[in-house]
């Protein structure tokens, strides 16, 4: 584990004890930007998640602290910590992926949870 201070162009920046799980970056040509996704988990069993979008001029950054306590998912982006019931988390999620409730939509939401509980086991 070792120190993180992460910019934030939303709120203030996160600064938290941790490791890098997992690292994207791909290339939107329409767009002409680049964007690079980092996950980390805190000592504290946390999950942050760090986008950046960059057009080679202009940068955006952005980041996410996300807890499961209970039934409900806190995330923080450093200028509101909101707290979302599971079950509405998991709505949003599927009608971002373009799934409709005919879809298995329990067990979408067991996987989901039992995800988000191990990772923050």
């Amino acid at each position: 584990m070792r120190m993180f201070m992460l910019p934030n162009d939303v709120g203030a920046d996160m600064e938290f004890t941790g490791v890098l799980c997992s690292e994207n970056m791909y290339h939107d040509q329409e767009a002409g930007t680049v964007t690079k996704q980092r996950l980390y988990l805190t000592d504290t069993r946390e999950q942050v998640y760090s986008v950046v979008v960059s057009d080679g001029v202009n940068k955006d950054q952005r980041v996410y602290k996300m807890r499961v306590e209970n039934d409900q998912c806190r995330i923080d982006n450093g200028l509101f910590d909101v707290s979302l019931d599971l079950h509405l988390l998991a709505t949003v999620v599927r009608g971002l992926c373009g799934l409709n409730s005919a879809d298995n939509a329990e067990e979408f939401f067991s996987t989901m949870v039992e995800r988000l509980h191990a990772a923050n086991a």
